[in-house]
Parts: C-alpha cells; structure tokens; sequence
C-alpha cells in the first residue's frame, strides 16, 4: 500500500492560485483524475487536468520532474502551483506556493472538529521537498502515517463507489453478506428437505460455478469488467439428521477502467431446522480478503450472520422462500504487512428477499427443468458507506434429473442472470453452477 501518505493538522495560507475544483474535472472518465494550476507571474495562471488509471502513477501528480516535462518553460520552481488528485472519489491537494521549495498536501475530507489534516515536506529545493514525500509514502513506519492512512481507507469506503474492501455490493463487505443469504440457487437445506418431502438426502456434492460482469456495468463514472468463482460443500452433523455443516469459497477478480484487483472468501455456517420442512435458521461467520496496488487498497474483513428462511408450499406448481438476514461487519488488522492500516469500518447489515422456485413443464437435454426468480434488497448501518442500500434480483434455468424423484429435486446445471443496482452503481453478469 505504497500509494497513501500520512499528515498531522496544521494551519497554513495558501500563496498562490487555488487548484481546480473536483467538478472541473467531470469530463474525465479516468480512475484517478488530476488537474494542475500553474502560476505563470503577473497574476496570470494557467490550468491543466488530465487523467490515470493506475494509483502508483498518480502519486506523481506534484513531482517537479514531471512539472518540467509536461509544461516546460511554464513551470519553475519559484512559481506557485497547485494540485488536486481525485482519488477514486476521494479529493487530496498538493502546493507549492511563490518562491517557497516547500511541499504540502492536505485531505479536507479527513476534517476532524473543522481542522484540515496536512503536511509539509521542506527540503533544500522543490525536488528534495517531493523526495521526502515520496519516501514518506514508501515507508509506513510510524504511528502517525499508520493512524492516516487508516483514516483514508476509512474515507475511499464512503466517497468511493468501487472500494474493493467496502462500501458497494462489489467489495469483500458486500460479497460476505451476499454469500450469507443467497436465495438465487435454492440450495438451502430447508429448502431441499420440503421438495423431497423430508427425505433425507445425504450425501450432499460439491458445488463449483462462476459468473461474468461486463458490457454496460458500471459503478458512476467507472467501469468495470468481474468474474467471480465460487466452490462450496456441506455435509449432515448426524447421519439421519437434518442439520447441514456448510463451507463456502467464493473468489474474485476485477478490472476497474483496467485497474486490478482480487478477493477471496471463506465461509462456514451451521443450517439447522426449526420447523420441518418449513423454517431454518444458518449462524455463520464469514472472512474475506483483497489487495490491489493498482487501485490503491489493501484490507481484510469478518463478518458474523444469522439468516431465517422460510419455505411456503402450495403456490401454484412451485415454492415460495423468504429470506431475512442481520449481520455485522468488521475491518481487521493488517499487521502481517509489516503494519497496521485497519480502517476501523464496522456495519451492521441487514438483507431480506424472496424467491420463487418452480418446476417446469418441459425438459431440457432429456431433463426435468426448473425456473427461479429472485429479489433481495440489503441496507448497512453504522460507519458511513458510499452506498447504504442495494438491490439484487436474479433469474435462472436449471436442469436436473432424468426422472421424477426426491433425489432429483435438486439441479445438476444452473444457468442464471443477475442485476445488482444501487444509486449510479449497476452491475448485470451472467453464470453457471454444477452440482456433482
């Protein structure tokens, strides 16, 4: 996590031109935005704005060298300058004021009782100024930088709207509360056991699938292409029992405007019935991981659920389920990097939805067939997000035995289709599930 800087309040005038806005910077689609106000003398400034789509590079932004070889005579190092990166969202200003070699950044977002986190790096010229910065940035070795960029990983949580830790239903935060309530594959235990009439099926298999997001997916300005894979296991505590030991793996890689980034999960939850055939409730505790130097983020999370599910019979041909989930989300330390940068997010969760499971008429391949349809909506509370709600609504065909029996209830092949949306952030992705 080189790409994070660390500040302690300190009160400064500007002198010199102000930087340009974060609006002025609207049509720029990139990752991370820049613009660049130099002042030319007499008065006179001139403004400059561009756009990256790697972290590392924008660190650069108030670099004299780089000054020197994109303006050329128009900067010196007696002129003021001023500039703002948009960092995924997150505003951070750079100065250098009139004949001053020293280099300061401040972070308005990061406002504690009105005060403006900033530093100052004051070498023998502007480059030795910007060296210090820059091996500031290199090596998090103290508690002020570690406290900071704490603060601003907190803060990409809610001014962010593709964080890959939290705050939006791709991050690790929204992929454990999704995997802890998931009404779009019918693999429920409570489920199964009222489509197979309470026969008890042992012997539960694998299950492997993975889904694609592409095309018009988007979060805001950004655009971003995920696979997501996922291979889960359960097994019954008791033979003849009902009650399921239930193992979840799901991984993930994304590009957000090319920019890279992947989790992993692992979850392990306890589904047991409280009605037959009717009524379940799953205790699970979940943790996820991911890191990206080319987004700027590092972070790993826990999170501790409980769902109800609750199965209606008799609706037509099919199966009604309703879905509620409460949970709660916690950053955790980092301190097998060499130190600590755990932002401190906590979150209670709340998800709740529906599905309807039915059989079909026709087959398929030689197969029975089903089809299922799925909304869940999911609201966070406590520390701030970028988004607090979202909506998931999911369709999917499924194949599955070549006769009619209670082992054949389940699909062997799911195909499903799947929006996610919430406020400016949509996310359509296609998939396949086998069960072996």
């Amino acid at each position: 996590m080189a790409a994070l800087w660390a500040m302690a309040p300190v009160a400064q005038a500007q002198v010199g031109p102000p930087p340009p806005s974060p609006q002025q910077l609207d049509g720029i689609q990139s990752l991370f935005r820049i613009g660049v106000t130099l002042g030319v003398g007499g008065g006179v400034s001139i403004t400059d704005s561009y756009g990256l789509d790697i972290a590392n590079d924008g660190q650069d932004f108030m670099n004299p060298q780089r000054l020197r070889e994109r303006y050329g005579a128009r900067y010196n190092d007696l002129l003021p300058v001023s500039g703002l990166i948009d960092f995924r969202g997150l505003p951070i200003y750079g100065y250098y004021d009139v004949n001053s070699s020293v280099f300061r950044i401040s972070i308005p977002a990061l406002d504690v009782a009105g005060e403006v986190y900033q530093n100052r790096f004051n070498g023998t010229s502007r480059q030795a100024s910007y060296d210090l910065f820059d091996s500031y940035l290199n090596d998090i070795d103290n508690a002020e930088a570690e406290r900071l960029v704490r603060l601003l990983l907190k803060s990409l949580a809610r001014y962010s709207p593709v964080d890959p830790l939290a705050g939006n239903p791709g991050s690790v935060q929204s992929g454990l509360i999704r995997s802890s309530l998931d009404l779009t594959s019918g693999d429920s235990a409570i489920e199964q056991d009222a489509a197979s009439g309470g026969t008890n099926t042992a012997g539960d298999p694998w299950i492997m699938g993975a889904n694609y997001s592409g095309g018009s997916s988007n979060g805001g300005r950004y655009d971003f292409m995920r696979i997501d894979g996922r291979v889960a296991r359960s097994f019954r505590l008791t033979e003849g029992g009902r009650a399921l030991l239930k193992f979840d793996l799901p991984v993930s890689y994304s590009e957000v405007n090319g920019a890279r980034a992947a989790t992993a999960q692992f979850g392990v939850g306890v589904e047991f019935p409280v009605i037959a055939r009717r009524w379940s409730l799953e205790p699970r505790v979940g943790y996820g991981i991911t890191a990206s130097d080319q987004l700027g983020s590092v972070g790993n999370m826990l999170s501790t659920t409980i769902a109800s599910r609750y199965v209606f019979d008799g609706l037509g041909r099919g199966r009604l389920v309703i879905g509620n989930m409460v949970g709660y989300t916690t950053t955790l330390s980092t301190g097998i990097t060499g130190y600590n940068v755990n932002p401190g997010l906590k979150n209670w969760a709340f998800r709740n939805g529906i599905a309807y499971d039915l059989p079909l008429k026709f087959r398929g391949l030689g197969r029975n067939t089903s089809a299922r349809v799925s909304y869940a909506m999911t609201n966070y509370a406590g520390d701030k997000l970028y988004y607090n709600t979202f909506h998931e609504v999911t369709l999917s065909l499924g194949l599955r035995g070549r006769e009619e029996s209670a082992r054949n209830t389940r699909d062997l092949v799911r195909f499903n289709m799947n929006l996610i949306k919430a406020g400016s952030y949509t996310s359509w992705s296609a998939g396949l599930g086998f069960r072996f």
